[in-house]
């Protein structure tokens, strides 16, 4: 079987990262936010999202940027549409301005 080396001074230089840094990192890399973020939407978005949201949607992920909402029936896809803009301007405050760059509202089972 054949021997490796690993030169002392490249062992040396290698240093753990924590793994928050890896992972924030890594999620960046696939075009998904950070877990706060992840968290602060499903656990708070009724508060944050408002009327008409409350009640009427669910967040579903949020990728590269666009947040992807589910209404709670077909129905309400083109007036929850129509509030987007509040939406956005409610996000920003709440989880920084440009976390989410758009929003794509689909109806039940339509992912």
């Amino acid at each position: 079987m054949p021997t490796y080396h690993v030169p002392r001074t490249t062992l040396f230089a290698m240093q753990p990262e924590p793994l928050e840094g890896v992972l924030e990192s890594l999620l960046a890399r696939l075009g998904l936010p950070s877990p706060s973020v992840s968290r602060s939407l499903d656990e708070g978005w009724d508060e944050m999202a408002g009327a008409p949201w409350s009640g009427q949607s669910r967040p579903l992920f949020i990728r590269e940027g666009e947040l992807v909402v589910e209404a709670i029936s077909p129905a309400l896809v083109g007036m929850l549409r129509y509030a987007i803009g509040d939406l956005m301007r409610r996000l920003d405050e709440q989880l920084g301005e440009g976390v989410v760059e758009t929003v794509r509202v689909v109806g039940p089972n339509q992912r």
